[in-house]
């Protein structure tokens, strides 16, 4: 007997390791299905008016949420990793106080309030290197001198803090503190080639953030003087409506490697209805090709070295929409403690809704197909697959579209079994004018056969600024431009009535076509005035060309376009074209923890969130 039981014992020794790997194998519902955050751990105490000297003396204020005993206002005992919130925002839907989801998981929590804004000292920077240097002595001073911090370092932000996590990341430099980085709602050079200005012009964002953004800001002087001085740089067409000297040290591309060189994880979260999906899809385009060791400009192609430190999340929401706190909280745990969430396993880092199919999935590169399909526009309103063998034109005027010649519309034949558009998309239009401007705005329908039509994507051009920047222009394998980069920085105008190739940027999709679906392709000069009125505030802070500013109000009003068509002009929209439901639909479902940035705290709306970021 004492034989047998020793050798059952040993043989349950034997067995232990793998009752125990397959007890530890029981998944979660969180993406990678080994993590959750399980339940709160402490409470939260806040302390305001806290002061951080820069290295040039200016003061910046900030409130700082401690981990507290749990029911009583004590502070915890110990040391705790720190969250840092750098942000211009004073007051959204409500204060900006610190996220205290996380101080109940064992983080400190510090909103810092940028130069300029609020009760922080200097004047506004709006993202510069000025701003980078601050968020560097921020970083020292939440590693060294915050009391209770464990010297450990995440970044996080939402929007316009969203930029300062990634600017903020780029300056610390190599072995920083900074171990993770969350930038949601915002990526690289954003604001001057789509929130603020979308192909030369200004967008209904730019009309809406210049009256409503000193409001946020806490109604700062500083804050007063710079928005006055920027909205009339670009009312009047001077360097900051340009891709001048303004913008080429706000936040530039560049930063991506930077970050990369700072061994810093960053997670990118935005949505297809964002007002930055263009920054944010470039962004990781650059992170990975800088990881790859590839042109920053380059697209993240399907066949170079991925790294799971650089993700993107993309969902059908809006701008600050659709985000979640609990897996906010899974992306620092996974590079700041080390914690294996499977996160750092993933070989997949694109989590995409695909709208259309309603279906999440994962790819690594984007846009996912080598090859474009171009459809032509004909002279009847059509799309087709060859170049129409009549020439042509049709005629579209400056005017809204409601109007006599407002608008133009191409209608494909209906897909029978459907299709997926996955990538940037684009059209290239031989247009003239009889002025020597023109403005050109471009939307894609998707059609039901009932009729019924939803936007899948926009863009505009400028035709005194349609040159292109060729090194960071996205071609496919057949040198068709995909993704057009104009270059933005002066106005060569046009001899009127000549045909010049205008080359438009839609926004990039991943959007399902279902079957017996078409799609229509409209051309305008002008977006209706419920979109984009005359004068006063917009109704929407969105993409959408509004308005005309310096010399464009004395070359486009009035113009006559023809739109081109035919061997010699042959015009049309370039589509990442694959087949319906392509690719294999990734698990989804719904967490805890969804945060409401506009009034900051966690809601439940039951968001639905990609699940499965660690499988293949």
């Amino acid at each position: 007997m004492k034989v047998t039981w020793m050798f059952f014992a040993a043989a349950l020794l034997c067995l232990a390791p793998f009752f125990c790997s397959r007890a530890a194998a029981k998944e979660t519902g969180w993406p990678g299905g080994r993590w959750e955050p399980g339940p709160a751990k402490y409470g939260a105490v806040v302390a305001d008016n806290i002061f951080i000297t820069m290295d040039d003396g200016v003061k910046l204020e900030a409130v700082v949420a401690w981990p507290a005993e749990l029911g009583t206002k004590k502070r915890a005992a110990g040391k705790f990793p720190v969250i840092v919130e750098h942000t211009p925002y004073v007051r959204l839907g409500a204060d900006i106080r610190p996220n205290t989801y996380f101080t109940e998981h064992g983080y400190i929590y510090a909103v810092v309030r940028v130069r300029g804004m609020g009760a922080s000292g200097g004047d506004v920077q709006f993202f510069s290197p000025r701003d980078g240097e601050d968020g560097k002595n921020i970083v020292k001073w939440a590693a060294e001198r915050l009391e209770g911090s464990d010297g450990r370092i995440a970044l996080i932000g939402c929007s316009y803090p969203g930029i300062m996590a990634f600017v903020d990341g780029a300056a610390v430099g190599k072995d920083s503190p900074v171990k993770a980085i969350i930038s949601a709602s915002n990526g690289l050079e954003g604001v001057n080639r789509q929130s603020f200005m979308v192909g030369g012009l200004p967008t209904t964002g730019f009309w809406n953030y210049t009256v409503h953004g000193l409001k946020m800001w806490g109604g700062s002087a500083s804050g007063e003087r710079f928005l006055k001085d920027y909205t009339t740089q670009v009312i009047e067409g001077k360097d900051a409506a340009y891709d001048g000297e303004f913008w080429k040290e706000r936040a530039p591309i560049e930063l991506a490697r930077r970050v990369v060189d700072n061994g810093i994880p960053l997670l990118l979260w935005t949505g297809w209805q964002d007002i930055v999906d263009y920054s944010a899809i470039r962004s990781y385009a650059a992170l990975q090709n800088a990881f790859a060791g590839r042109p920053l400009s380059a697209p993240a192609a399907a066949g170079q070295p991925f790294s799971p430190k650089y993700q993107i999340v993309i969902g059908n929401w809006r701008h600050a929409v659709g985000l979640n706190s609990g897996i906010f909280l899974q992306w620092i745990e996974t590079w700041l403690k080390g914690a294996d969430t499977g996160l750092q396993k993933v070989k997949k880092p694109m989590h995409l809704y695909e709208t259309g199919s309603e279906r999440w999935l994962n790819v690594a590169g984007f846009p996912t197909v080598s090859s474009y399909t171009p459809l032509y526009l004909n002279c009847e309103g059509g799309l087709q697959r060859d170049i129409p063998a009549a020439a042509g034109a049709s005629r579209l005027d400056w005017t809204r579209p409601d109007k006599e010649n407002g608008r133009l519309s191409f209608v494909t034949p209906a897909f029978d079994a459907g299709a997926t558009l996955s990538g940037p998309i684009s059209a290239v239009i031989y247009a003239s004018s009889s002025n020597t401007n023109m403005v050109l705005i471009a939307k894609l329908y998707d059609v039901a056969p009932d009729g019924g039509e939803t936007c899948v994507t926009k863009g505009a051009v400028l035709g005194s600024q349609r040159e292109l920047d060729e090194e960071r222009s996205w071609r496919d394998d057949s040198g068709v431009v995909v993704w057009p980069w104009p270059k933005l920085q002066e106005d060569s105008y046009l001899r009127r009535g000549e045909v010049y190739r205008l080359d438009i940027s839609l926004a990039p999709r991943q959007w399902g076509v279902r079957p017996n679906h078409r799609l229509r392709f409209e051309l305008t000069a002008q977006n209706p005035e419920n979109i984009a009125p005359d004068d006063g505030v917009p109704p929407e802070n969105g993409t959408d060309p509004c308005r005309l500013v310096g010399e464009q109000r004395s070359t486009v009003p009035g113009g006559k376009y023809r739109i081109m068509a035919g061997a010699k002009y042959p015009s049309a929209l370039n589509l990442p074209l694959l087949p319906w439901e392509h690719f294999p639909a990734a698990a989804s479902g719904v967490v805890p923890a969804e945060w409401s940035e506009h009034h900051r705290q966690i809601v439940n709306s039951y968001m639905m969130l990609p699940l499965e970021w660690g499988k293949e």
